[in-house]
């Protein structure tokens, strides 16, 4: 095995491990029965960081060990997490993780303003994805008629909270390239 095949391997691991974690840093939130986590902004780092691949598979492979049963997931974990509103997310992360790092890769000099841009576009990616998964569950699978527009508004919170969350994963992704370059 090479060594970009053997670093890549590990950074794939690295950033499933790094979800897992952001799934259990869980803040409360006062105004709905569903905790603050970093997913989100962890996922965003891995498109910043790795790449739209690697990122997009260490979504994959943190996806995949919740569906086989590990307690990696926020709430208990198994196949039958499919069926969990919030399972659009995870597929969020995974879009949230490759359209970051494309967006960052197109660019020819990663900056601020690209780690923003393409930051903003992985949370739009992942509650795209997250709202439109739960809207369709709740009416086609929990006979639940929801508008679309009160499950946008109930993800508010979670929205700005991400907004804000960006800013330092802006900054931090520019700086630890730029660290990983003059190593390299």
């Amino acid at each position: 095995m090479r060594k970009t095949e053997i670093r890549s391997i590990v950074l794939i691991a690295l950033f499933a491990a790094l979800m897992i974690v952001g799934a259990y840093l869980k803040i409360p939130n006062p105004f709905f029965p569903v905790y603050f986590t970093f997913q989100t902004i962890f996922s965003i780092l891995a498109g910043l960081l790795i790449g739209p691949k690697n990122g997009a598979l260490s979504m994959t492979l943190y996806m995949i060990m919740g569906l086989t049963g590990l307690p990696v997931f926020s709430t208990p974990a198994g196949i039958h997490y499919i069926l969990n509103p919030t399972f659009g997310y995870i597929l969020g992360f995974i879009a949230a993780a490759w359209s970051v790092g494309k967006i960052g890769e197109s660019f020819s000099d990663f900056t601020i303003g690209t780690a923003f841009l393409a930051s903003s576009a992985g949370i739009m990616s992942v509650y795209l994805l997250g709202t439109v998964y739960m809207y369709l569950l709740n009416i086609f699978y929990t006979g639940t008629p929801i508008g679309y527009l009160a499950i946008l508004s109930g993800m508010a919170l979670y929205f700005i909270k991400d907004l804000i969350l960006i800013i330092p994963a802006a900054l931090l992704s520019v700086r630890i390239r730029k660290q990983v370059e003059i190593m390299c």
